[in-house]
């Protein structure tokens, strides 16, 4: 009996149609994604040697001429005299305030005015040495902060954005919003943020030489990709000179009291299979990645700030993921907390 011939059979054809266009899709993805993160890309060097591509060239620092915004534009400074690249400081003036200043004080000249400034508040800010062999240019626009600052990365075929976080929390954040969780959300380029002074954190003012230090924090999601994050991890660390310590955190759910002591059990089985997987994911960065690895167990932000302080981390790096569903957690939301909580600059790196 002779069998039905399988490439004229309507479903395998269905099914061979639908797997090659899957197949396209993953690579047209992947092409974008490293199209990307060209800039984070780290190609094999011998050992010891310091990675050759792996440049921040066009950096740009938002500032609104506070003391966060200023610490923010040391910390973009010294990124931009380590991959010698250029930095671009931006002000955005509110729109209402320029109509109120040209109404009551009868002052048609904020705008102008408002550069000038900002040349002042750059020159005050940055010391000489720090500004040796770093071109830089000052911006002024009206408008929103959030929009202005996505308009000045395209613009200006930005690569990074660093900018000073002021901590609004509560009713405060609701009412005001936040320029950094903003950004956060919409991001197509890496965003380092600064955290506000706070007591005990005076070293945080001015980035010193050998910033971030003997050590650094990744955040890693243990999903598909999480070997592309701990990869970029361990390039910037070697970039910086730096070591890194893996994390990953798993949560806990959210049980009344008398369903805890049931989920104990699987909790341990969870947090025993990420250790595995963390670990697997640690070895195939290669013997010359200065990688250690932690798993942690509870709310993500609260535990990976409570180990930055632990391990006088120098940088937190964090991978920000879209939402899958209306009832997750917004883009950005876990690195806007890891920063309030950890009082460590966070480098969020789109994923």
């Amino acid at each position: 009996m002779n069998r039905p011939n399988a490439s004229r059979h309507p479903l395998r054809r269905l099914y061979k149609a639908a797997a090659r266009a899957a197949e396209r899709r993953d690579r047209l993805e992947m092409r974008s994604i490293d199209r990307l993160l060209s800039p984070l890309v780290v190609k094999d060097a011998p050992p010891g040697a310091r990675p050759r591509d792996f440049k921040f060239r066009s950096i740009l620092c938002p500032v609104d001429f506070s003391e966060h915004s200023r610490v923010a534009l040391r910390y973009a400074a010294a990124i931009a005299k380590r991959s010698r690249g250029h930095l671009s400081v931006l002000y955005v003036n509110d729109p209402l305030l320029v109509a109120a200043a040209a109404v009551a004080l009868h002052d048609r000249t904020l705008a102008e005015r408002s550069g000038e400034e900002l040349d002042r508040f750059v020159e005050s800010t940055l010391s000489s040495n720090a500004m040796t062999g770093v071109p830089f240019t000052c911006v002024v626009t009206t408008g929103s902060p959030v929009k202005e600052i996505a308009k000045a990365v395209r613009r200006r075929h930005c690569d990074l954005i660093v900018m000073g976080a002021h901590g609004l929390t509560g009713a405060d954040k609701l009412l005001i919003g936040s320029t950094t969780a903003g950004i956060l959300r919409r991001t197509t380029i890496p965003v380092l943020a600064i955290p506000s002074r706070n007591a005990g954190q005076d070293h945080v003012r001015i980035p010193k030489r050998t910033w971030p230090g003997p050590r650094m924090i990744a955040a890693i999601e243990l999903d598909g990709r999480s070997t592309r994050d701990a990869r970029t991890a361990a390039g910037l660390a070697r970039w910086f000179g730096s070591s890194v310590l893996l994390v990953h955190v798993v949560p806990e759910f959210k049980a009344p009291g008398w369903l805890r002591a049931s989920l104990g059990p699987h909790d341990r089985t969870r947090i025993t299979q990420a250790r595995s997987q963390l670990n697997a994911l640690a070895g195939r960065l290669g013997r010359h990645a200065k990688v250690k690895t932690r798993v942690l167990f509870g709310d993500a932000a609260a535990r990976i700030g409570a180990l930055a302080a632990a391990e006088r981390a120098g940088l937190v790096i964090t991978t920000l993921r879209s939402t899958r569903d209306w009832l997750g957690p917004r883009r950005g939301s876990i690195s806007y907390d890891v920063l309030l909580q950890a009082n460590t600059p966070v480098l969020a790196l789109p994923g």
